[in-house]
């Protein structure tokens, strides 16, 4: 029926061929129209409507220059004998007949019939705003319609109102297309190409799309993809469903804030903060618990060496002095012994001194009362000793 419906068109004065192409609301489309090499100093145009009455959307002044009117842009191309239209910012309102015209003085017009159809990708994001780090790499992913799988894929810069001043394509499924700075790969089975931009800088900030280019030569521009190069490294990043800057397949976009880095550095100060506070606090109660334990020690020593009397209720204790000379086995062997016998006045216990000038020592007997301690025990490490008499006193 195509075939057919061709073959009409071309019957009809000044219809040269019949296309058709499919764009997406939100993109754009490029549209190739060729013309004979005799009328490459003719003026074109491009309108809209049936032949016989088109309304003109945008016609050329100067030939290899743009030309825009509105959204609609046109180039001619003298040396290939292509006209090139671009459409931006599609709507489904733009769907319809369109002629791709040259004009002929004294003659009538020829045209190239372009029957425009604006559909809805619902799988797809029709706009991405991404950031990168100068110095990394840049990642996407877009998704397309299953009917382009078979189409050759692309990613163009755009440059003014040209959608594709510089553009990287891929023929092939599942392979890597490295083209320049840019590489491509194009998963069918998943309706995905993805993307890749290393060692990015201030020059790689622009608008970029996704889109697919039929074996006519049109291209459909279904996404797109604005890149931000910032100095520094985001900290945090913030995802998009369906593209991250150019990336490998399924991979999720990073980006950040200013506003989360300020709140990530407050928060790891603190934690730095608490930290040096957890550390301090655990030195000085190291200290202490060492103090702590010095000073027992100390107090006990020192309380060994004074023999303190321990208080007891009824009880009294006075020091007594040793001059640790070595006592004679028998005191009857030393004529300088000195004998002395001392009784307490309750009767109760005797304390017996035997003394000569050279000796000194005694032999002390105890009456235990109920109130005094069960034992009582004198440790004396010292070269020097002084023992006193000590006094039971009666309650």
């Amino acid at each position: 029926m195509k075939i057919i419906w061709t073959f009409t068109l071309l019957m009809i004065p000044g219809v040269m061929s019949s296309i058709s192409v499919t764009g997406y609301s939100g993109g754009g489309v490029i549209i190739t129209c060729r013309y004979d090499k005799r009328y490459a100093a003719n003026k074109k145009y491009f309108c809209r409507g049936e032949w016989s009455k088109c309304t003109d959307q945008v016609r050329t002044k100067d030939t290899n220059k743009w030309v825009n009117s509105g959204r609609f842009s046109l180039y001619d191309d003298t040396r290939a004998a292509v006209s090139t239209v671009t459409i931006r910012d599609l709507s489904k309102q733009d769907s319809g007949m369109y002629q791709c015209a040259v004009d002929i003085t004294a003659k009538k017009d020829i045209y190239t019939e372009v029957k425009l159809h604006v559909l809805t990708a619902d799988c797809c994001e029709k706009s991405i705003s991404l950031s990168a780090a100068a110095g990394g790499s840049v990642n996407i992913s877009c998704k397309y319609p299953q009917s382009h799988s078979a189409d050759v894929k692309f990613v163009c810069r755009r440059s003014g109102s040209d959608l594709c001043a510089e553009e990287t394509s891929v023929k092939e499924s599942r392979r890597w297309s490295a083209e320049g700075q840019i590489q491509l790969y194009d998963d069918r089975e998943q309706q995905l190409l993805t993307g890749t931009i290393s060692h990015v800088t201030q020059q790689h900030s622009a608008e970029y799309w996704c889109g697919v280019q039929t074996d006519q030569g049109h291209k459909s521009f279904i996404t797109r993809v604005r890149i931000n190069v910032t100095d520094t490294s985001p900290l945090l990043p913030s995802s998009s469903p369906t593209a991250s800057v150019w990336k490998t397949p399924t991979f999720n976009n990073t980006s950040g804030s200013p506003n989360t880095l300020k709140g990530s550095s407050l928060i790891i100060s603190l934690v730095l903060v608490l930290l040096v506070l957890i550390i301090v606090c655990l030195l000085l109660l190291f200290l202490y618990k060492k103090h702590q334990s010095r000073g027992g020690e100390s107090s006990s020593q020192v309380g060994a060496e004074k023999h303190e009397v321990v208080p007891n209720s009824g009880c009294d204790y006075e020091e007594i002095k040793d001059t640790h000379r070595q006592l004679p086995k028998n005191p009857s062997d030393s004529s300088n012994c000195i004998y002395t016998a001392v009784q307490k006045p309750t009767g109760d216990a005797q304390i017996l001194f035997t003394s000569a000038e050279d000796l000194n020592y005694a032999v002390v007997n105890f009456q235990k009362k109920a109130d005094c301690p069960d034992s009582l025990r004198l440790r004396n490490s010292q070269d020097y000793s002084e023992y006193a008499a000590v006094s039971h006193h009666t309650a």
